[in-house]
């Protein structure tokens, strides 16, 4: 095979490592009404299983990144592909919730080596010249994943029921793992000339986790009352931080965030892009069934155009950043969904077509942004980086998720009563929560304004990365 071919195949297999992730994220989210159900489960275990697949995403995603790079980059892929298989295909026979929530955990571990590894391969593949092109698809494997989520898990569930949609993102994955034996043959299988810092690996992961935990539990339990978990977890970081400072061979070394502005740069911005953007879904998805009244078909459509044009621009941002360099792309991208999001503030809420604008020039700004962004970032460090600064750079994204939906909750919490808060959280939309339309909007217009807001602070910071970079 040629050379070409063969790196075609590794585009192919990784852009699979990609799309499993989102797309399960998104259909766990999407399955838990019926998995309620089915076990007859509380509100308050059926929350953990989107949240429970996101937070072991955040908290491995790095430290399988730098595990790689001592490693090597196809093994922890490989074993990703594994974790996500082993864990899918248990929740699926399942017996109980417990049972399915541990399993999704183990298979969100997996998607985290996976989706992190997948990145890097990449950048190890592709020279420069190509390398924005390559990532571009890789992206738009994510937004694929996103989109199709959706439509896909409503025709399955609706026919056969929710354990075979976890069923088919199995299968998926073991094709990817089988592929790899053909595809990367001989690559990076190397035995890490450097041992990584285990406990620092332990408490970074620990302090990401219980950050995590404690955001995600504190608007609906209460601040205070979780305060122990937010502690607990300043306490890891605090170890962390003391153990890279002493240890010969940190997991993180200081002198690439320091000294290296395109890579902290393109990290901090990845985190305003999702921490602006990602609870747009979840907050129309009220707004339009139980405010606007359109029925759920016709909204996933209208939700769905964000994702659409967040698939078509992102290869085409990748030849952009290849041709242009990535920081004037990345900006323009950010600059774009900040005025999408002021339009949306001042004019569009009251209009189908203006959501339908403003979420399309979303799209057009996300997908801009996004390859080109991962470009810069790919860009900035050594072939022997890759894992590292794919693991930081999805730690940044699944961070920003998850804290985009505390912060539109914290928002609509003044407005609203903390049940109907607490429903946007699952996806489960109530049907009370008609009774507070004026107040949903009130809401939903501020979570517009700051979103705008981080959005434009995101295009500043995306200009502080070295020029031509």
């Amino acid at each position: 095979m040629s050379l070409r071919g063969t790196r075609n195949l590794v585009l192919v297999n990784t852009s699979v490592g990609a799309f499993i992730g989102p797309f399960t994220s998104s259909a766990i989210s999407f399955s838990t009404p019926e998995i309620g159900q089915t076990f007859h489960a509380t509100f308050y275990e059926i929350i953990w299983l989107p949240l429970g697949f996101l937070m072991s995403l955040s908290s491995f995603y790095l430290i399988s990144g730098r595990l790689a790079d001592e490693y090597g980059r196809v093994r922890l892929y490989r074993l990703g592909l594994i974790l996500f298989s082993l864990g899918i295909l248990t929740g699926t026979l399942s017996p109980g919730i417990s049972i399915l929530l541990i399993s999704v955990f183990i298979a969100g571990i997996g998607a985290a080596f996976a989706g992190s590894n997948s990145t890097a391969i990449i950048g190890q593949t592709f020279n420069r010249g190509v390398r924005g092109r390559a990532l571009g698809i890789n992206v738009m494997s994510v937004y694929l994943g996103l989109t199709l989520a959706p439509s896909i898990s409503g025709i399955i569930i609706k026919f056969v029921g929710w354990r075979m949609l976890l069923a088919v993102s199995g299968p998926v994955a073991l094709f990817a793992l089988a592929l790899t034996f053909i595809a990367m043959a001989g690559m990076d299988v190397r035995g890490g000339a450097e041992k990584i810092d285990s406990f620092g690996a332990i408490t970074l992961a620990s302090g990401i986790f219980l950050t995590v935990f404690y955001l995600s539990l504190g608007n609906v339990y209460g601040w205070i009352n979780t305060s122990p978990i937010l502690i607990a977890g300043i306490v890891s970081f605090s170890l962390f931080i003391m153990i890279e400072r002493k240890v010969p061979n940190p997991l993180i070394s200081a002198k690439l965030f320091l000294k290296n502005r395109t890579f902290t740069a393109s990290n901090l911005t990845a985190f305003l892009n999702y921490l602006s953007t990602f609870s747009l879904v979840f907050v129309f998805a009220i707004y339009l069934q139980l405010v606007l009244h359109i029925g759920p078909l016709a909204s996933g459509l209208i939700i769905a155009v964000e994702p659409i044009f967040m698939v078509i621009l992102s290869p085409i941002s990748g030849m952009m950043s290849d041709k242009f360099g990535s920081r004037i792309v990345a900006s323009v991208g950010m600059l774009l969904i900040g005025f999408s999001f002021l339009v949306l503030y001042f004019f569009a809420l009251k209009s189908t077509v203006g959501i339908i604008i403003s979420l399309a020039v979303i799209g057009t700004g996300f997908g801009l942004f996004s390859a080109a962004n991962t470009n810069s970032v790919m860009g900035s460090v050594s072939d022997q980086q890759f894992g590292l600064a794919s693991g930081t750079l999805g730690t940044m994204r699944y961070s920003g998720q998850l804290l985009s939906i505390t912060l539109s909750s914290i928002i609509l919490t003044s407005v609203l009563p903390r049940t109907a808060v607490i429903g946007m959280f699952s996806g489960i939309p109530l049907s009370y929560a008609t009774s507070y339309g004026y107040e949903f909007v009130h809401g939903l217009m501020y979570i517009m304004l700051v979103s705008g807001l981080i959005s434009f602070v995101g295009a500043y910071t995306s200009l502080l990365k070295n020029r031509g970079a």
